[in-house]
């Protein structure tokens, strides 16, 4: 019975309310971020002979690639 009175207020004072459902806020989306950009490293550096000063330029060749003669310029 006291139970009961205890129970009477509770149920009164709430008797004219509504459940309403929790709002449901949607899930978080994942946030990309965009991978920054490859660079490749600069190539190393390579030695390149210079170009000779002087080239050797044959008189006569024949079709078989033999070359005589010729002069430096």
């Amino acid at each position: 019975m006291v139970k009961r009175l205890l129970w009477a207020p509770v149920l009164l004072g709430l008797g004219g309310c509504v459940v309403e459902p929790a709002v449901v806020a949607p899930a978080p989306a994942p946030v990309y971020v965009a991978p920054t950009p490859y660079y490749a490293p600069p190539p190393r550096p390579v030695y390149v002979a210079p170009a000779p000063r002087r080239v050797w330029v044959p008189r006569r060749c024949d079709r078989w690639g033999r070359c005589w003669g010729g002069y430096w310029r």
